[in-house]
C-alpha cells in the first residue's frame, strides 16, 4: 500500500520540485534529463502495478460470482434457520424423540408454516460431523462420510430431492429397524452402478443401517467440496451396536428449518414464542433466513474481492495522478517547442495528439510489464479462486481498456492546456 502511494505520487512530486524559471530556461534541451526519465519510469511502473491489481480484482470478483451462482440443489425461498441447544435446556438424550415431535406439532399450528425440518445441522453452516463408514459385503473398505439426524420433513424443508427409494418416514421411530438415506456420492463411492437400496452400512458395524433411499448431492459446509459423502438417519434411531443412549451426543438436534407459504417478517418473534411455549429454557441460539446463512459462508471471499477492488482502484488513481504530473511537466518544458509548431501551422488537435501520444506510450510500456506479471501471478492465487485457473481474454481486455481510459483522462487535461497556448507568448518563453 505504502509502496503504491509512493510510486503514484512521486512523479507528480518530482515535477513540482522543478523551479519554473529553470524549466523555462532549459526549454527542450532537458527533455531527456535524469529527473524526467525517473519520473517516467515511476509512471510506467505504477501503470504496470495498477494493471496487475485490476486483473486481480477481476479474478476475485469472477470467483465470487461463480461461488454465489453455484447450483447448491437447495431451495431457500421462505426458509428460516433456527439454531437451538436442547442439551443446554436440560433435555436428556432419551427425551429428544418426544421433543422433536412436539416441536413439529407446535410449529405446524402456526399459520403460514408449511414444513418443519429438524436436523443435527443445516446446509451451508459452519458445522460438520462424520466418521468412517463401511458397507456390508465390501470388506476392508472404509470411507469418511458426514452424518446427520433428520426428521421426515427435513428433505422437503431444504429442497433436497429424493432420487431413489424413499426419504425418512413417520414410521422410522426408535422402535423401528434402523434405516438410512445416503446421497448420490455415497452410493456411487461404495456401490458404483449397483442398486444401493436394501444394502446395509454402518460406522461401527457394517450392518447397522439399511439404505432405504438416495437423495441428490447438495452443498454442505462449503460449495467447493466435491464428491462429499453423506448419510442421513432418523432423529430417534440408533443401531444395536451403539452404546448407552445417555452418552450419544449425536442424538441432540441442533437446528430447525421452517418453510412458510410467504415471507414472514415476524417469524423470529413467533419462533421465540413457540419455543418458549414448549420450554422456557429452550431458547434460540441463532436465527437467520436460509439466504442469510448461505451468504455468510461467502464473507471471506466477498471481503477479499472488495479489498482487491479497492486496492486496484487506488493504484489506478495514483497511476493517473502520476501520469498527469509528468505530462503537465512535459508541457511546461516543451512550451517553446509547442509555440514553434503552432506558429508553423500545427492546429490544436495535432498538439493534443502529440502530448497524448507521449502519455499513452508510458502506459503501453506499463502494460508490457504488467501483462506477463499478471499471467505469471495467477498461479499463486488460483488456490483461493473457485474454478478459475487462467485469466480470460475478456478480463485482460477490460483491464487494458480501464487503464487506457484513465490514461486518456489524465493526459487530456495537460494536452488541452498545451493546445490553448498563445504561439507568440510561447515563443517569447526562455
Amino acid at each position: 500500500m505504502l509502496t503504491g502511494i509512493l510510486f503514484g505520487v512521486a512523479p507528480a512530486w518530482l515535477a513540482s520540485r522543478a523551479e519554473p524559471a529553470d524549466v523555462l530556461r532549459s526549454g527542450a534541451r532537458t527533455t531527456t534529463s535524469g529527473a524526467s526519465n525517473l519520473q517516467k519510469a515511476l509512471v510506467v511502473f505504477q501503470a504496470g502495478l495498477s494493471f496487475v491489481l485490476i486483473v486481480g480484482a477481476g479474478l476475485f470478483a469472477q470467483s465470487l460470482r461463480k461461488l454465489e451462482a453455484k447450483d447448491m440443489k437447495l431451495d431457500t425461498r421462505n426458509r428460516y434457520i433456527v439454531h437451538i441447544n436442547p442439551q443446554a435446556a436440560g433435555y436428556k438424550a432419551a427425551q429428544l424423540e418426544a421433543l422433536c415431535l412436539e416441536i413439529g406439532d407446535r410449529f405446524h399450528a402456526v399459520p403460514g408454516v408449511v414444513k418443519v425440518g429438524i436436523t443435527s445441522y443445516t446446509p451451508m453452516e459452519d458445522n460438520n460431523n462424520g466418521w468412517g463408514w463401511q458397507a456390508q459385503g465390501i470388506p476392508n473398505v472404509t470411507n469418511g462420510a458426514s452424518f446427520l439426524r433428520v426428521n421426515p420433513e427435513y428433505f422437503d424443508s431444504v429442497g433436497t430431492k429424493v432420487l431413489m427409494g424413499r426419504g425418512v418416514g413417520i414410521g422410522d421411530t426408535s422402535s423401528a429397524p434402523p434405516v438410512a438415506v445416503v446421497n448420490q456420492a455415497f452410493a456411487k463411492k461404495f456401490f458404483g452402478d449397483a442398486h444401493p437400496i436394501g444394502r446395509r452400512i454402518g460406522g461401527g458395524d457394517p450392518s447397522d443401517y439399511e439404505i432405504v433411499g438416495v437423495v441428490e448431492d447438495t452443498a454442505y459446509t462449503d460449495v467447493r467440496w466435491k464428491d462429499h459423502l453423506m448419510v442421513f438417519v432418523p432423529t430417534a434411531q440408533r443401531p444395536a451396536s451403539a452404546g448407552p443412549i445417555e452418552k450419544d451426543g449425536s442424538m441432540y438436534a441442533g437446528a430447525i428449518v421452517l418453510e412458510t407459504d410467504r415471507p414472514m417478517s415476524e417469524m423470529e418473534t413467533v419462533t421465540r414464542r413457540t419455543l418458549a411455549g414448549i420450554n422456557p429454557n429452550l431458547t434460540i441460539v441463532k436465527f437467520q433466513t436460509f439466504d442469510q446463512q448461505i451468504a455468510d459462508r461467502f464473507t471471506e471471499e466477498r471481503l477479499l474481492s472488495r479489498l482487491t477492488t479497492m486496492f486496484g482502484g487506488l493504484a489506478l488513481l495514483l497511476a493517473a495522478i502520476g501520469l498527469y504530473g509528468v505530462t503537465a511537466y512535459t508541457v511546461v518544458r516543451r512550451t517553446q517547442e509547442i509555440g514553434i509548431r503552432m506558429a508553423l501551422g500545427a492546429d490544436r488537435v495535432s498538439v493534443v495528439v502529440m502530448i497524448l501520444r507521449g502519455a499513452i506510450a508510458q502506459v503501453v510500456l506499463g502494460l508490457a510489464i504488467g501483462v506477463p506479471i499478471a499471467l505469471m501471478c495467477v498461479r499463486f492465487v488460483k488456490s483461493q479462486l473457485y474454478e478459475i485457473t487462467t485469466i480470460g481474454g475478456g478480463l485482460l481486455a477490460g483491464a487494458v481498456v480501464t487503464l487506457a481510459i484513465a490514461a486518456c483522462i489524465a493526459g487530456t487535461i495537460p494536452a488541452r492546456q498545451a493546445a490553448s497556448l498563445n504561439p507568440v507568448e510561447a515563443l517569447r518563453t526562455e
